[in-house]
C-alpha cells in the first residue's frame, strides 16, 4: 500500500510539473515614431485569449492589427483597447503588430493573454488528469486483483 501511496504522489508531481498553459502578462512602451512586434506560438486547436489596452496622448496616431497562424490579416485601426479569443485551425505564430509610427507621443500598452491547450478536443490539464486517474484506477484493481492471489 505504501508504494501505491508513493506512486500516486509521484504522478501528481509529474502532472504538476507539465505545462498546461501558457499565459502571460507584460508591458512595454512603443516609442513615438517606432512600432513593435510581439509574436505567440500557438499549435493547432489552441485557444487564444487576448486582451490589451493603451494609455498615453488620446490623439495619437496608434494603430493595431494582429496575423493570425494561418496567415489572415486584420488590420483593426486606432484602438486603444482590445480584445478577442479564437482557436487556431493551424499551427504557426500568432504576430500582433503595434504601430505607432505617424504618433508624436510614446504609447505605453498592457498586454494579457492566455494559451489554452487542447488534446483531443479536450483541454490538457483535464486530459492529464483522466489519464492519471485511469492508471491508478488500474494500478489499484492490480492490487485487488493481486491479493486475492496470495
Amino acid at each position: 500500500m505504501r508504494r501505491l501511496c508513493c506512486l500516486i504522489l509521484l504522478l501528481c508531481v509529474l502532472a504538476g510539473t507539465l505545462t498546461f498553459v501558457h499565459a502571460s502578462t507584460g508591458s512595454f512602451i512603443v516609442e513615438a515614431g517606432k512600432d513593435y512586434y510581439y509574436k505567440i506560438e500557438m499549435a493547432s486547436t489552441d485557444r487564444l485569449h487576448l486582451t490589451f489596452v493603451t494609455t498615453g496622448d488620446s490623439s495619437s496616431e496608434f494603430r493595431f492589427s494582429i496575423t493570425f497562424p494561418n496567415s489572415t490579416y486584420l488590420d483593426l485601426g486606432e484602438v486603444d483597447k482590445y480584445s478577442t479569443s479564437f482557436t487556431s485551425d493551424t499551427t504557426g505564430t500568432c504576430e500582433l503588430y503595434f504601430d505607432n509610427t505617424n504618433s508624436m507621443q510614446p504609447t505605453f500598452i498592457a498586454l494579457n493573454y492566455e494559451v489554452d491547450h487542447y488534446i483531443l478536443g479536450i483541454p490538457q490539464m483535464i486530459f492529464a488528469l483522466i489519464v492519471i486517474l485511469v492508471l491508478v484506477l488500474v494500478i489499484v484493481i492490480g492490487y485487488v486483483v493481486m491479493g486475492k492471489y496470495s
